[in-house]
């Protein structure tokens, strides 16, 4: 793809999706961390614990060896501009449908945005679900992105699961949790007892 350069120059921008290799993994860290750290505007849920960087470099390894599992890449000249790690999700055993194609992880970093980038990288994956039978791509969207919310939506994705949330020092959580929550269901009386005639 050539998105139009904006840098002035007469040369134009070439980004080329391509499957990761082994030695694009440090990179895509670099970008996954910068992936965490626009979801920590939105939410403190995605703060890293202390060594969060290396458990999640130790998966991303891992699962690179798995057929299950595929990470495409957006390459600009020589670095990355973006990524998307794919999964086969075989988690419904109980449905028809056994398995749905999972989008991840995904991100483009801001100066290339809204250039199709990550729609590039989603052809790539949904060819690749397709080829892996499976009928279903899904992806998860923080409420509070707009951006990302607006871009999935333009790409063909639809609401099918509301996830919510509950912070355990709330006032409502505490309110359940010690048993201080007036009930609004009619007290019962049991009449279990016979009285003699």
């Amino acid at each position: 793809m050539t998105p139009e350069g904006g840098n002035g120059s007469s040369k134009p921008v070439r980004i080329r999706i391509r499957e990761a290799g082994e030695d694009d993994l440090d990179e895509i860290v670099d970008l996954w961390e910068e992936l965490v750290e626009h979801h920590q505007t939105y939410s403190d849920h995605f703060t890293l614990s202390r060594n969060g960087r290396e458990i999640w470099e130790e998966y991303l390894r891992e699962k690179f060896s798995e057929p299950s599992t595929k990470l495409i890449v957006a390459e600009e000249n020589d670095g990355l501009v973006g990524f998307m790690l794919c999964l086969l999700d075989p988690a419904r055993p109980i449905f028809k449908e056994k398995a749905v194609g999972l989008v991840s992880d995904a991100y483009v970093v801001k100066n290339r945005r809204k250039k199709g980038v990550m729609k590039e990288m989603l052809i790539v994956a949904l060819r690749w679900f397709e080829k892996n039978r499976i009928r279903t791509a899904e992806v998860s969207i923080l409420p509070a992105n707009l951006e990302a919310r607006a871009a999935w939506v333009q790409l063909g994705f639809k609401p099918f699961m509301i996830r919510k949330r509950m912070d355990l020092r709330s006032r409502p959580a505490r309110t359940l949790i010690e048993g201080k929550a007036k009930s609004k269901a009619k007290r019962v009386v049991r009449r279990d007892r016979v009285k003699d005639g």
